[in-house]
């Protein structure tokens, strides 16, 4: 082959004996999910990754995350070593050390703390990826600490405590049926965009089957493009959106009176409740023109089955934001839309698991009723009893709490989750000993003692169900770069060093150890799976079920519960057992901060604060942005990509503006996440929901100004 030949395959990364690039099947994993690409590799280092079309389940798509995977791999960022801080808390100063010294001198110190203080005082917590988070459970119970807490402190939990108090304790998320429903209801969910790979793709199929489609959302999106009716209600009133929906439907007679008669509870009450939200009420609230809610509350239950897609976040981060999901999650109720073929957790065929996978696990905690958050969150303890409510950290730390916390072990924590991530940094400042492992030095980790070096999803065995009962085992497609470890070999080795044991009758020693037990519910061993390139079809699979078993509700009452017996068991302010809605723009001061701010609404390449370090991804939108309606722009004379000042009540900061037609008049978007740029900074982090102790996000308030210009 000629020189030229060759150089021009290598430029093309063909892969071919000539070029000596091979193709290599991996699970992304960047965002969570996994989604399988093929990486090309060449010299042990991937050179190029595209989406997968020969699996289970794959269609060779890849979002534009997964497309700078390789970037995400070797950015200079990546922590190589185990490193020791030398510099003050905050510097990044750090010296290489090895894994021995790391973990003998993490078991030392959290020794220290138990023996002086108490267990309870440290605290273990995990941000992302989840997969490890029932063996840290076991550690932090070993340990004796029940302040084990987790990024789900601002991200799904709420939306799990709406539908736990309403369908019970084993329905957690609403899935809805895509294949088999006529109609869909998708509130506040960009699935274009979120997720967009696999929930987008569900969407799309769903839209040429000729769905009807109802779309809630304050902003106009390429998923409300496909919308028959899109509702855009001002930010943080969708609870009182859909008591009006359910007003409408009940005083038109159009709710499944048998359905509620056989399986719920509590109806006379609701609906007593609900007939406040008249049309021109719900009008006034929410900004939704009235004709436009009732054709969308006629059609939902004219047409029901009628599933509801939610995202983990959007409508819970509101200062109501739980009760609001509840006010739309029995939506499904009223119109007999739940447990049923074409609804929301619809009968279906068993599917392979495997063991405790993450939400399939719920260790409870070593003294639960001790932890920080117990007392102030009482719906929270009940419903999410394995883990604390941690959105007060920062005051944790400050000893504002019961006790104080003096010991963090972290993984993958980004103390830019919280409001007012600024008091988070004074925090760590006063802890005794802080340990963040992660896979890159971030803003969290230049505070810690001791950094842990972690392993991409690349770099270590995997094993995934694709479709309903295919088992897929990944082996390392690259070696992992410097020292780097699996999450599970640092929780397993530290858990040596402190003499726990994970895993109890079946220990868990090692990441294989791990990856043995994980496959043992499918009924293959781990050498089986290894030996099935394409994936192997499991011989255990969890058995399907019938609507009436998914009827069979595991609340108190046994039924679905308009009237929440857990809510009306906690005794606080704003926990009432009914879905009510309270505004809250009371509790804010709109005359001085007349615009509402939102922040977090989904853009395509990004997946929170890590994809800004990714140059790729970053290169499309190098910092937030303000959005802002032409109306608004023009109210307050300004135009296009100029510096404006964003003021709150906590503080300002200067950023572009990008006037936008697809925002709602009146409400001013922020992506979050962007360091010293980062929206959340102008967050109150006493601004939170009472029920699920959830940041109000979507909902706060802000003044735009022109920038000042000062002129020698």
């Amino acid at each position: 082959m000629k020189a030229l030949e060759k150089e021009e395959l290598l430029r093309a990364k063909i892969p071919c004996e000539e070029t000596g690039i091979t193709v290599k099947t991996g699970i992304c994993g960047f965002c969570g999910g996994s989604c399988l690409v093929n990486a090309y590799c060449k010299d042990g280092k991937v050179i190029k990754v595209e989406g997968n079309k020969d699996m289970p389940g794959s269609n060779g798509r890849i979002c534009v995350k997964g497309a700078a995977l390789k970037q995400s791999l070797y950015h200079p960022d990546r922590l190589l070593y185990p490193m020791k801080r030398v510099g003050e808390r905050g510097e990044g100063k750090f010296e290489r050390i090895s894994w021995d010294e790391a973990l003998t001198t993490i078991a030392e110190k959290m020794t220290e703390t138990k023996e002086k203080y108490g267990a309870k005082e440290t605290l273990i917590y995990v941000g992302h990826p989840k997969w490890f988070r029932p063996q840290l459970t076991e550690l932090a119970n070993g340990y004796g600490t029940p302040n084990f807490g987790t990024e789900s402190s601002t991200c799904a939990y709420s939306l799990m405590m709406a539908c736990m108090s309403t369908f019970g304790q084993e329905v957690r998320m609403p899935m809805p049926d895509m294949q088999r429903c006529k109609i869909l209801v998708v509130w506040g969910v960009n699935s274009l965009y979120s997720n967009s790979v696999t929930a987008g793709g569900a969407f799309i199929g769903a839209v040429k089957r000729g769905v009807k489609l109802i779309v809630v959302d304050p902003r106009c999106t390429p998923t409300s493009e496909h919308a028959d009716i899109h509702l855009r209600p001002i930010p943080g009133t969708d609870g009182a959106l859909a008591l009006g929906m359910a007003r409408v439907i009940i005083t038109e007679g159009l709710q499944n009176q048998e359905y509620i008669d056989k399986y719920t509870i509590g109806f006379d009450e609701y609906k007593d409740y609900v007939m406040q939200f008249t049309p021109e009420r719900v009008e006034e609230i929410t900004g939704v023109p009235k004709e436009d809610m009732t054709a969308a509350a006629r059609l939902m239950a004219k047409e029901a089955p009628c599933p509801i897609q939610l995202s983990a976040s959007p409508v819970v981060h509101n200062v109501n934001g739980m009760q609001n999901a509840r006010a739309i999650v029995l939506l499904l109720a009223l119109t007999g839309s739940f447990g049923v073929e074409g609804g929301t957790l619809p009968p279906g065929p068993g599917r392979a698991v495997l063991r405790e996978a993450f939400l399939g696990t719920m260790h409870a905690r070593v003294d639960a009723d001790q932890d920080l958050s117990h007392e102030e969150f009482p719906a929270w303890a009940r419903l999410t009893a394995q883990e604390a409510q941690v959105t007060r950290l920062a005051d944790y730390m400050e000893g504002k709490g019961a006790y104080p916390i003096r010991t963090i072990l972290s993984f993958g924590m980004n103390h830019h989750m919280w409001p007012r991530p600024d008091r988070l940094e004074e925090g760590f400042k006063k802890l005794d000993f802080f340990v963040s492992a992660d896979l890159y030095m971030t803003d969290t980790g230049k505070f810690a003692d001791i950094v842990l070096p972690i392993q991409t999803s690349l770099e270590r065995e995997q094993v995934a169900v694709l479709g309903a009962d295919t088992v897929y085992y990944q082996a390392p497609v690259v070696e992992p770069m410097g020292e780097a470890r699996s999450d599970m070999d640092v929780i397993t080795g530290l858990a040596e060093k402190l003499g726990i044991t994970i895993g109890g009758e079946e220990p868990i020693r090692c990441h294989e150890d791990y990856l043995r037990k994980s496959v043992s519910a499918t009924g293959l061993t781990l050498e089986e799976i290894r030996q099935a390139p394409k994936g192997i079809k499991a011989r255990k699979i969890m058995p399907g079920r019938t609507s009436e078993q998914i009827l069979q509700v595991k609340t108190p009452s046994g039924k679905i519960e308009f009237v929440s017996s857990i809510m009306a068991s906690c005794n606080k302010e704003g926990n009432e057992a009914l879905p009510v809605y309270h505004d809250f723009r009371e509790k804010l001061p709109m005359d001085e901060y007349p615009l509402i701010l939102t922040t977090g609404s989904r853009k395509p390449q990004l997946f929170h604060s890590r994809t800004y370090r990714m140059p790729w991804l970053a290169n499309l939108e190098e910092y937030p942005l303000v959005e802002i309606h032409p109306d608004d722009a023009q109210k307050l004379g300004m135009e296009d990509n100029e510096i404006v000042m964003i003021k709150t009540p906590v503080g300002s900061m200067e950023l572009v503006l990008s006037i936008n037609s697809s925002c709602l008049p009146g409400a001013v978007n922020v992506y979050h996440g962007a360091g010293d740029k980062d929206i959340n900074l102008l967050i109150d982090d006493n601004y939170l929901d009472p029920v699920s102790g959830f940041p109000g996000y979507k909902s706060y308030c802000c003044r735009l100004e022109k920038k000042e210009v000062h002129h020698e």
